[in-house]
This record gives structure tokens, sequence and C-alpha cells, in this order.
């Protein structure tokens, strides 16, 4: 392949794998989508977040949130109340000079008292395994705590290890099914969603494999046309383009995480919205990008399967 070629190529691909702002206030459900890197995540073209080396992802509702830190204390993951609160749809008022937090949800009533081990839940008591503390100016509060108060699931999940399973007969390692993103330790935080509303994991492997053939057939067109366009032999990727059918052929079901059933191709790993039905690609290189899934990107299986 010539270098303009190749250069052409990665350079369209960086651009398409771009992403908009991954804000969980601002955003609709369901939206990991980022470039993962170890000391930084960038969100799009002009928003990118230094992270330190104990970084913690945080996702609300399947979708990243990256304008607030989890802390550990003593052990124990503590998380913005007002930030997770509101997302799982409740209210939040300060109390500033008696240094408390009231939160409500429905038929639900939480009163938090800063440095207190001690909380309200709708009048009883409940004992805290870390008291709410002001960090940044803002209130922290144990996870699990607040989010199974608001009828909430919590799931946390370590970074890949280096003994993971591996993908067929090949040497890349097969993610954890509980993490949305594999590079970091996952926090990761859901309302419970009605089962009745989501399509089953048969039903989501096979639109799965139908968009992704397609999204193969569009992509053969385009990377044979701009090697036929530069000169090239059209034939050159052929072997790639086989190797890329094998793996939609034999796409492996990993498990659920959060809103969304995931499998793999190898190099990437695929989140299969089961509530929307929209699909986002992880890509593996020299850190992880998630994308969501175009059938027509000319680029789409550019990163690994033809760049390396």
């Amino acid at each position: 392949m010539s270098r303009q070629v190749f250069a052409g190529l990665m350079t369209a691909a960086i651009i398409s794998a771009s992403v908009a702002t991954a804000n969980a206030a601002e955003l609709e459900k369901g939206n990991p989508s980022a470039s993962y890197y170890t000391d930084n995540i960038v969100i799009s073209e002009r928003n990118d977040v230094a992270i330190k080396e104990d970084y913690t992802a945080l996702f609300i509702n399947g979708t990243l949130v990256t304008e607030y830190e989890v802390i550990i204390r003593n052990d124990r993951s503590l998380v913005p109340v007002r930030l997770v609160s509101e997302e799982l749809g409740a209210t939040v008022d300060w109390d500033g000079p008696n240094m408390q937090v009231t939160i409500g949800k429905g038929d639900t009533g939480i009163l938090l008292v800063i440095d207190s081990d001690k909380a309200l839940v709708n009048g009883a008591e409940v004992t805290l395994d870390h008291p709410a503390v002001l960090y940044n100016a803002r209130t922290y509060v144990p996870l699990r705590f607040v989010a199974e108060s608001l009828n909430a699931t919590v799931e946390y999940a370590p970074r890949i290890s280096s003994d993971a399973p591996l993908y067929y007969d090949t040497q890349m390692p097969v993610s954890s099914e509980k993490t949305l993103v594999r590079d970091y330790p996952n926090i990761i935080i859901d309302e419970k969603y009605d089962p009745s509303e989501a399509v089953t994991q048969e039903e989501a492997k096979s639109l799965l494999q139908v968009i992704l053939q397609q999204g193969l057939n569009n992509f053969k067109l385009a990377t044979t046309k701009s090697l036929v366009d530069s000169g090239e032999p059209a034939d050159k990727f052929n072997s790639a383009f086989a190797s890329i059918q094998t793996e939609i052929n034999r796409m492996l079901y990993i498990g659920e995480v959060s809103r969304f059933f995931k499998f793999t191709i190898g190099p990437y790993d695929i989140l299969y919205d089961k509530y929307n039905g929209r699909a986002f690609f992880e890509i593996y290189s020299s850190g992880t990008i998630v994308k969501e899934f175009d059938v027509d990107d000319p680029y789409l299986f550019t990163p690994v399967f033809i760049a390396g």
C-alpha cells in the first residue's frame, strides 16, 4: 500500500472516530463514546479530560461522565450526590447552614448530613459505610447507598486482567462481561429498565450480523475504489476482507452490561443497546476508541484490520 493511500485512510479514520461531548446530564441514555487513553480521554476534537493513574470510569445509564471524579475513602467509592441523583430522576436540595442534603424521588426522601455516617431514608435511620463528605465544594456520598436508595443498580468491574481468556485461536484477550471500557476500573450505575422493552440476546446478535455485513460490503467498495484510484491492485486487501468476514460469522457473545449486550469480533468489541438498537464499536489499538456504528462509514474497519 502506498504511503499516500495509507495516510489518507488513517486520517479519515481518525476524523470518523471523533465523538460528541459525553456529558451524562446532557446526552440521551446509552452513549459511552470517547477515545480512552492512559492519561486522558478525548471526548471530542476540542474536549479532552486529563486523568490520573488510578482513574475509575463512571457511567450512568450507559453514558460516560467526565466532569466529576470518583473518590476512594477507606476502600469505599464515593460519588457526587447531585449528579447521580439528578441523573436517576431525583431532586437535590442543599442546606448550607446545617450542612445537609435532601434528596427526593417519588415516595422516597433521603436526608444526609456532612461528616455523619447516619442518614434518614423515609424517616428511618440508616448507617452508611462512610460519612458524606465535601470534596471540591461538592457533596460526595457512598456510591451503593445513594444508587440503591433511588432504586438503581450498581456494578463495579476492575480493568482487564492479564489472565483474560483468549478469543478463539488468537492472542487477543476477551473483555470482561461487566466492563464498558476495559482500560480502567468501571463504576456503572443504571436505572432499573423494563425488560419487556428490550430485544433478546439472540435477536440482537442477528440484527448485528446483518448490519455488520452491510458495513463490510460498503467498506469493501470504498476501500477498493481508493486502491484503484491510486493505481494500487484492486485485490490488495482481499485477505483482510476475508478475515473480517470470518470474524462477523463467528462473532462471540460476551454478556450483558448496563443497557447493552456485549459481543466481540476479536480486535473490536461491540455494545448493542437492547432498548434503542444503537450499536458501538470498541476498537483496541494504542487506546480504546468507542464510536457509534455507521454502515456508511468508508473507514469502518480500517483501524486494526487494515492499518494493523
